[in-house]
């Protein structure tokens, strides 16, 4: 069963919108003209990837730089998180141990790839059916 959730003047070349069809967070991708449906939580913490950036087909999660093919859901890189190393110099150095510790642990926590979801079109609206 498809729903209406959009239409394509409202999603550019080059950009996104969050959606919500089937219960769910739904990320619309406009890459290169076409449209592309994923889930909107990131697959290492739930972040939404509508405030993430989008370069090319690759978005990136705002909250800990994991990144995701929008084509396809696939997971391109992993977890990043950084501080500069003037950011660094300025804290106790038991704050910089925790941040390593932490980055090491959140490093093994399994990133899954984006449900994808099937784009349809009538006229200027955009339908999702939730087979892929």
């Amino acid at each position: 069963m498809s729903v209406e959730v959009a239409r394509t003047s409202e999603i550019p070349v080059g950009t996104m919108k969050r959606v919500t069809a089937f219960g769910e967070h739904v990320l619309l991708s406009n890459v290169g003209g076409k449209i592309y449906a994923t889930q909107n939580d990131c697959g290492h913490q739930r972040a939404s990837l509508a405030r993430g950036k989008l370069e090319g087909n690759i978005v990136t999660c705002p909250l800990h730089g994991a990144k995701f093919d929008v084509t396809s859901g696939r997971n391109i890189e992993g977890v990043r998180m950084g501080m500069s190393p003037e950011l660094m110099q300025k804290m106790p150095p038991e704050v910089v141990v925790m941040f390593k510790n932490m980055g090491e642990i959140m490093a093994d926590i399994e990133i899954r790839p984006l449900r994808t979801y099937k784009v349809e079109f009538k006229g200027d609206s955009i339908y999702l059916d939730k087979v892929t």
